[in-house]
Formats: C-alpha cells, sequence, structure tokens
C-alpha cells in the first residue's frame, strides 16, 4: 500500500423520489496503483440499508476499475497485538544499529526471544523490535498472543528496494 484516505468520498444517488448517500471508511493506493475501497462494519449491524449501500459502492468501484470489500470487527488477539504494537510507532522507538541487527537475526525465522536475547540487553531491543514489528520490517503470526514463542521473519520493504 502507497496511501491510504479516510472518508476518501461521497456517492449520491436517486432512488425514487429520496436522494441516497454513502461515504466509504477508507481508499488505499496499493504498489500496483490499484484502488481498494473499504467499508468497515460490524457484521451484526450489516442491516439492509447497509447492503443496499455496499451493493451501489461495489458497482461503482467495479465501473471505474477499483476493487471493493466490506470488513468487519479484527480477531480480539489480532487487535490486543496490534494495540501493543502501536504503542511502538513513535520514530523515537527505532535505532538503526539494532535494526540492521535484528533484520539480519530474522533473516532465517526464529522466535521473538532468541532474536532478543542474541540482539543484545532486552530493555534496549524489545522497543525497537516491536518498532519494527509496527513498520511491517517483521513479520510474524500476530493472530496468537505475541511472546516469547512466536516466531518472525523480516520482511524486505518493497518501497526502499525500489
Amino acid at each position: 500500500m502507497t496511501g491510504i484516505a479516510g472518508q476518501p468520498f461521497e456517492l449520491i444517488w436517486t432512488e425514487g423520489s429520496k436522494q441516497r448517500r454513502h461515504v466509504p471508511d477508507l481508499f488505499c493506493r496499493m504498489l500496483d496503483g490499484k484502488g481498494v475501497v473499504i467499508d468497515c462494519r460490524p457484521v451484526s449491524k450489516g442491516d439492509e440499508d447497509f447492503r443496499l449501500k455496499t451493493a451501489i459502492t461495489a458497482a461503482a468501484c467495479t465501473a471505474i476499475g477499483w476493487t471493493f470489500c466490506v470488513v468487519g470487527e479484527p480477531d480480539p488477539v489480532w487487535a490486543a497485538n496490534l494495540r501493543w504494537l502501536a504503542g511502538y510507532r513513535h520514530p523515537r522507538f527505532g535505532d538503526e544499529h539494532l535494526e540492521s541487527k535484528l533484520l539480519e537475526l530474522f533473516a532465517c525465522p526464529q522466535t521473538l526471544g532468541k532474536a532478543a536475547q542474541q540482539a543484545g540487553d532486552p530493555i534496549r531491543v524489545r522497543p525497537t523490535l516491536y518498532h519494527l514489528l509496527w513498520r511491517g520490517r517483521l513479520n510474524g503470526e500476530l493472530d496468537r498472543p505475541l511472546g516469547e514463542t512466536t516466531v518472525l521473519t523480516s520482511y524486505a520493504d518493497p518501497l526502499e528496494e525500489a
């Protein structure tokens, strides 16, 4: 993904004598240039009105070559991991030297605990490790509780390689 916008546009159409509207939640521009429009709604709140609006939005997106999808609530474990990692999103948690070392250690998949111990003082290493996870430079199974046995691997940033 190269860009994201919240509530990117408003669709307006006439239904009988009524004017209807819908504002999708997100627009994402992908690396390949394609557009993806996303609506976020818990499955339990997907009433008939919402289904009609999403059908109209999907048709409009298809007509201009964009993808459209509706997403529900995230997996609770994944969401908890994401909230934890969000605490490490600020650049102050980055450390160029440690980042290089961690990316090298995780070139081959291994557990978070083992690599963190090999990288140095855990109090210094963990924030940088979590920062790399937040930035997407490390990958792991975040649908399981994040901990010592979480297997991680480094991920090359396609924007840096271009």
